[in-house]
């Protein structure tokens, strides 16, 4: 695989990356939208069902992003390569400046930055969908 084959399959890793995250906001603002509206007043087993559909979907949607990931390391280890074999152009350099660590901020590399907030705020969200499904008090709106 070429060094221009490789960046451009992680420009769309980036496209992917976006997409997930696009799809993981359309479906947590859903959720929260059809809590207020039936699922926060439902018995708990209809609460348990919603709660299982929307982590399921949300776990599904984290092994894509998982094998996104373990893809977009396996080129980054082929800039790595080829950059050791005849040396990188400017794109190719810039690049693997957000995989290095030295090019990163706070100490770490770009990459493994949005990783850890990627996986930080999956969990996050699902602890916050958990206790708004199970124990928060959801009341009517008050009749205009």
């Amino acid at each position: 695989m070429s060094e221009a084959e490789v960046v451009e399959q992680l420009v769309a890793f980036t496209d992917i990356l976006l997409a997930g995250v696009s799809v993981f906001f359309t479906v947590v603002s859903a959720y929260i939208a059809a809590l207020n509206y039936f699922i926060g007043y439902a018995g708990f087993f209809a609460r348990l069902a919603a709660f299982g559909f929307v982590a399921a979907v949300l776990f599904m949607l984290a092994f894509v992003m998982l094998g996104a990931q373990f893809t977009q390391q396996g080129l980054i280890a082929r800039l790595y390569e080829i950059q050791d074999e005849s040396g990188l152009s400017a794109a190719g350099r810039a690049v693997l400046a957000n995989a290095a660590p030295e090019a990163g901020l706070m100490g770490g590399a770009i990459d493994d930055i949005v990783r850890v907030a990627v996986w930080g705020l999956m969990g996050l969200t699902l602890l916050v969908l958990f206790m708004l499904t199970f124990f928060y008090r959801w009341r009517p709106a008050p009749a205009a």
